[in-house]
């Protein structure tokens, strides 16, 4: 069963912090070759020599968007012998990133307003995530 959260809905809006939080997960979304790492962890874990041959970056520059990737929370890391292997922090982060493709699959063929509990419904099942 999911656990719920604490969110409350006021209409004065998101205490401060909370704000600050949402913000910087979407300005760290916001950078193309870190929501290409996002997109690219989605599928499973990979080592920073490999996501650089996914990404036309150097894995030097990799690791830098991975490290503040991790810093918010958003993938995490494991070592296995000497390599570390980054993958997609919990079931939330591949959600939003999921749900950012749904709306604009949704926009781009002018599809009509769909209530959300019907649109879940016709999702494919999750694959369990990785780690711990």
């Amino acid at each position: 069963m999911p656990e719920r959260h604490d969110i409350r809905h006021d209409s004065h809006g998101l205490p401060e912090e909370m704000l600050e939080e949402v913000v910087a997960t979407f300005k760290a979304l916001s950078d193309p070759t870190r929501a290409q790492i996002i997109y690219i962890l989605t599928q499973r874990e990979y080592s920073v020599s490999e996501l650089s041959e996914k990404v036309p970056v150097s894995a030097s520059a990799v690791s830098h968007h991975l490290a503040k990737l991790r810093a918010l929370g958003l993938v995490r890391s494991s070592r296995k012998g000497n390599q570390v292997f980054y993958s997609i922090d919990d079931s939330h982060v591949a959600a939003l990133f999921r749900e950012a493709l749904f709306h604009l699959d949704h926009t781009r063929q002018n599809l009509p307003y769909m209530p959300y509990q019907t649109y879940v419904a016709y999702l494919p099942e999750e694959a369990e995530p990785t780690g711990e």
